[in-house]
């Protein structure tokens, strides 16, 4: 006889789920804020002010443990105040630049400079190609054997040059003047070609420059400046900008007006200070690491860290980064508190033990089931199945180290009139936080191995860029997001052991 065990428990989550649905509701939008923040101030969001008020303070907190061992408090706390003013003066520059709007009267005066710089190119691209024709068709037999598609090519494009193939048509014919080159045409016969290419380029520029201002002419209310082009737009357009630039060298009027189109798309990079944010946590992450852990590991963490960015996983690793501290956070909340309790009574402690063991035993897959019934797909489910899958450690470290606690210390307490909490508050906990930070230190562990496996469900970050390699065969894309994971780990756990050493010194 078959025990429908499944069907039970699929009964008594989906009764739970009815029953405390606002109660869910609640953990949801809370765990979600908390890993909205994380990733705002590790991402350096500019779209908010927090993060850069954040940042400011940690690099100032930084700055002064930095410099404390080599100067006195007095010039080391002005120092630490002196850099921290000074980055937050540099994130407001930077949060005025990106959130800076193009307004329509703007907007409108680019599309009357990109006009009338279109204007003064079309004089320079006169449809005249009969020298160029004429020079094509009188190509030696034995020269048209060796490039005779790029000549018909050439025919055809120089009879029929319309659309937006001017710069395909300019490749071409350049392809013919360097075979001609290479065959010791003379500058006469070279000339013709000369002038299609230099004619072709030139009806390249009008067309892009026509085309980008058709599209400021829909600007009809303000909007954000580096939202004003997309990338391959803005890539294109500054293309345009430098073949322009041999085209007007004899002109200046024309050079000028370029010179101020140059400057103002300056402006509207799309990208602009994009690699800022990831460059400044990158070296205020190492400094952390610098300073509780040493200078090896500041080291490890400016090249790891490096080599994250310039693999392109830093947004997905910053999102992992916030995924892991939001669900310790979380698991260290109820863990901590849990191990209390079972360091002061034995029964509490029996009766933990089991459920910790069943959740130590259990595959991490599961976890993944619950947390979707109760919070759906996303960053939260993976978040609430990680604090459930990394919480043991931190229940059983805190356990034992409070009953680690040197029984001569506590009679003394309860000898000097300590209350219980003072008694936990001022003897246990502080004689006990090396063993609890051990504890943190294989929360944070279990926690970044849980968020990987959390990519199943959508919890974003390198975890689903794992999975794409596994599911896609990508065999390079899941071996660069592994080594983040890798590098991601090393670094948590390194500043995690540095703090509860720092901890045992004192």
């Amino acid at each position: 006889m078959r025990i429908p065990i499944g069907d039970i428990f699929e009964t008594w989550v989906q009764w739970l789920r009815e029953t405390l649905g606002a109660f869910f509701d609640l953990i949801s939008a809370i765990l979600n804020y908390a890993i909205t923040f994380l990733e705002r101030v590790f991402l350096l969001e500019h779209s908010v002010i927090y993060p850069s008020v954040i940042f400011a303070i940690l690099s100032g907190v930084v700055l002064f443990g930095l410099l404390r061992p080599r100067l006195g408090r007095v010039p080391v706390l002005v120092a630490a105040i002196v850099g921290a003013v000074v980055i937050f003066t540099v994130e407001v520059w930077r949060y005025q630049a990106l959130e800076a709007k193009l307004e329509p009267a703007e907007a409108q005066e680019i599309i009357s400079d990109l006009q009338r710089f279109a204007d003064r190119i079309e004089t320079r691209a006169p449809e005249d190609y009969s020298a160029a024709i004429e020079v094509v068709e009188a190509i030696p037999e034995e020269e048209t054997q060796r490039i005779e598609s790029e000549i018909q090519r050439a025919e055809r494009l120089l009879v029929r040059l319309r659309g937006n193939r001017f710069d395909r048509a300019a490749s071409i014919v350049e392809d013919i003047l360097e075979a001609g080159a290479e065959a010791g045409w003379s500058d006469d016969e070279l000339a013709p070609l000369e002038t299609v290419v230099s004619r072709y380029r030139a009806f390249a520029v009008i067309d892009e420059s026509r085309r980008v201002a058709s599209r400021f002419d829909r600007f009809d209310e303000p909007r954000l400046r580096i939202n004003a082009l997309n990338e391959r737009t803005y890539s294109r357009l500054t293309e345009m900008m430098e073949e322009a630039r041999i085209l007007v060298v004899d002109d200046p009027e024309t050079a000028s007006l370029l010179d101020a189109l140059e400057e103002t798309f300056l402006t509207l990079n799309p990208v602009r200070l994009s690699m800022y944010p990831a460059i400044a946590m990158l070296l205020l992450l190492s400094a952390v690491a610098g300073l509780l852990a040493g200078w090896r590991m500041a080291a490890f963490s400016v090249i790891g860290l490096t080599l994250v960015l310039s693999m392109g996983l830093w947004v997905a690793t910053m999102e992992t980064l916030a995924l892991v501290l939001s669900a310790t956070v979380f698991a260290l909340v109820v863990g901590v508190p849990v191990g209390v309790l079972a360091a002061q009574s034995n029964a509490v402690e029996n009766g933990v033990k089991p459920v910790l063991d069943f959740m130590q035993t259990m595959p991490a897959f599961v976890y993944l089931i619950p947390a979707v019934l109760f919070f759906g797909l996303g960053k939260v489910p993976g978040a609430m199945a990680t604090v459930i899958f990394a919480m043991p450690p931190a229940v059983r470290l805190t356990n034992l180290g409070i009953r680690g606690v040197p029984k001569e210390v506590v009679e003394a307490a309860w000898a000097f009139g300590a209350t219980r909490w003072q008694l936990l508050l001022k003897a246990q906990l502080p004689i006990a936080l090396p063993t609890i930070l051990a504890g943190v230190n294989q929360t944070i562990m279990l926690a970044l191995s849980m968020v990987v496996i959390g990519g199943m469900i959508g919890a974003g970050g390198l975890g689903e860029i794992v999975l794409s390699g596994i599911t896609q065969m990508q065999i390079g894309l899941g071996f660069e997001s592994g080594l983040a994971v890798v590098v991601l780990a090393i670094y948590l756990d390194r500043v995690t052991q540095a703090l509860a050493s720092l901890r045992k010194k004192r």
